[in-house]
């Protein structure tokens, strides 16, 4: 029998503002006559008092507004240099106080791997 790392503890942010919120693209893109990038992998960052955490999702819609208020858990990345938030943790309010789910909360089986080629005869790419 294999011995198995044991899991990280969580640790958890409770009901925060949110200061900064960012997102990139972390899959190869796709031009809008292929589908876009709206189910492509982002990465998704929110800073807390100057202290910044992470995961990915499909697309760039914001989880949490500016307005909002947060709470989550997360653990450290085998690097100890990631906040890696637990998406399903994730826990948001708006300014009313009210509950809110935002984002594509989806997940897809294989991630895009190939480049976008170009629209053009190879002979012609080099050009």
């Amino acid at each position: 029998m294999e011995d198995q790392a044991s899991p990280q503890p969580l640790n958890t942010v409770e009901a925060t503002k949110v200061t900064g919120y960012t997102t990139a693209l972390r899959e190869p893109g796709r031009p809008p006559s292929k589908g876009g990038n709206t189910s492509a992998l982002h990465g998704h960052r929110i800073e807390i008092d100057g202290v910044w955490y992470s995961f990915l999702a499909l697309g760039k819609q914001k989880w949490v507004f500016a307005s909002d208020v947060v709470a989550f858990d997360w653990t450290w990345d085998t690097t100890q240099q990631y906040r890696n938030i637990v998406k399903d943790s994730l826990r948001t309010w708006d300014r009313r106080g009210a509950a809110v789910v935002r984002g594509n909360r989806g997940s897809k089986p294989i991630l895009r791997t190939a480049q976008t080629r170009l629209p053009a005869r190879r002979s012609e790419r080099n050009d």
